[in-house]
This record gives structure tokens, C-alpha cells and sequence, in this order.
């Protein structure tokens, strides 16, 4: 049986949220000559954001 292809779109934006989610993430360092503290916070902040849009993406916006 195939899956509904609503389904299948949803599924892959959120993982592509969540591939995004941990990019930004995983700049996330104690200590950074590149990166601001300020920015570092600020992406630790958006990649958990991205993370609650993926989960609504997943469920169709309950």
C-alpha cells in the first residue's frame, strides 16, 4: 500500500527542519573565536524551535 503523499511531503520537511535543527545545533561550543556567545545562544534557542516545528509539521498542526 502506498503511503498518501501528504504524508510522505510532511515527513520530509520535518526532516529536513530537524537536519537543520542539528546543523545549527551542533555549531552550539563552549568557547568560539568565530561565533559571538550572543549567536551561540541564539542557535542553541532556534535549533530547539525547529525541533517543536518539525513535531508540528509531523502531526499536521494539532
Amino acid at each position: 500500500m502506498i503511503p498518501h503523499t501528504g504524508l510522505l511531503r510532511r515527513r520530509l520537511e520535518a526532516a529536513l527542519v530537524l537536519l537543520a535543527a542539528q546543523i545549527i545545533d551542533g555549531r552550539n561550543v563552549q568557547r568560539s573565536g568565530v561565533v559571538s556567545r550572543r549567536d551561540n545562544n541564539d542557535m542553541g534557542y532556534m535549533a530547539e524551535q525547529l525541533e517543536g516545528i518539525a513535531d508540528r509539521i509531523k502531526r499536521q498542526y494539532p
